[in-house]
């Protein structure tokens, strides 16, 4: 009898084991359900916001835009009228209108400021655009132009650069310049020969340097007020020094380092030339001590014979030493 309600016993654990068991099952799948439903509720929730929220954007989007439309781009007071332009040389009037394609008669507030500030930055000659719209019916521009320092000529070119079709200009920083109109003041800048590089194009900085060492000689020069050298053009094609020819024809030659010291006893040289009234032919300022000078001399000559014309006086060079 103790057997059989032993076993007894043991048979209904089993049956309460499977009861709670399968409690637990049912409990667990109903909480997966629950909280997959509660997913679905709340991405339901964020498409129904983020639905909400798009068709706001859209409406204030052509809300906005029917409003911009009424009181601006359709508005008759904001038609352009003025076009106060300050080119700076760059270009004329008409090219300006014509490059730009500006008019009077269009509303002000179709003018596209950053492409028409894109368009004039394409002018080599450009430095600086401003652009401003003026309510109600004025558009201004400002140009500010680079200053050109010297001619560039190609290599091998020997003759003027600024009647050459291809012909560039550079300023201090090494920019290449490409001018619409040749100004008086640009026919007088010095020309710079010799220059070996392929990559000679307009509207692109040239790195090269010794196109850098001429350029830093003409600094030099033009931040000295008094100084006597007026320099026709640069020879770099040497690339250790600079023969430049200044505007009596005399030929210098410059070391292509330090130019202080050798600009220093140049003047000394000039003014001396102008004391005595001497001409300049050749001075070697690479060579410190006892500089190499050669002077241009003419010789005094007798008088014609009566009836017989004037002999024209030749020159001799002198050469000298000048500590």
């Amino acid at each position: 009898m103790s057997q059989f309600v032993r076993h007894t016993k043991k048979s209904g654990n089993r049956r309460r084991r499977r009861t709670t068991s399968a409690h637990y099952v049912l409990e667990v799948t109903t909480r997966s359900k629950w909280a997959q439903q509660r997913r679905r509720q709340m991405w339901a929730g964020w498409a129904v916001r983020l639905f909400l929220v798009a068709a706001l954007a859209v409406g204030a989007y052509f809300g906005a835009r029917t409003i911009f439309d009424r009181f601006f781009f359709s508005n008759p007071e904001y038609t352009l009228r003025h076009i106060d332009l300050e080119l700076d040389g760059i270009m004329t009037r008409a090219e300006f209108l014509e490059k730009t394609g500006l008019q009077e008669g269009i509303n002000l507030f179709v003018v596209d400021l950053p492409a028409l500030e894109k368009s004039l930055r394409a002018e080599s000659m450009t430095s600086q655009v401003n652009i401003q719209r003026v309510l109600p019916d004025r558009l201004t521009v400002r140009l500010r132009s680079h200053v050109p320092v010297a001619w560039v000529a190609a290599e091998g070119e020997t003759g003027d650069p600024s009647a050459s079709p291809h012909a560039l200009m550079v300023n201090a920083q090494g920019l290449l310049l490409k001018p619409r109109h040749l100004h008086p003041q640009f026919l007088s800048l010095p020309a710079i020969y010799g220059v070996k590089d392929d990559n000679i194009r307009q509207g692109e900085p040239l790195d090269c340097e010794d196109l850098r060492m001429a350029l830093q000689l003409l600094a030099e020069n033009a931040a000295r007020p008094d100084s006597l050298l007026r320099i026709r053009s640069l020879d770099v094609s040497h690339g250790y020094r600079i023969d430049v020819l200044n505007d009596q024809n005399a030929r210098i030659i410059f070391a292509n380092s330090d130019f202080a010291p050798e600009l220093d006893r140049l003047q000394q040289l000039l003014l001396h030339c102008a004391e005595t009234g001497r001409t300049l032919d050749t001075v070697n300022l690479m060579v410190k001590r006892n500089t190499p000078v050669t002077f241009v001399m003419a010789t005094a000559s007798a008088g014609p014979a009566p009836g017989s014309p004037s002999p024209e006086p030749k020159p001799h060079r002198k050469p000298t030493k000048k500590n």
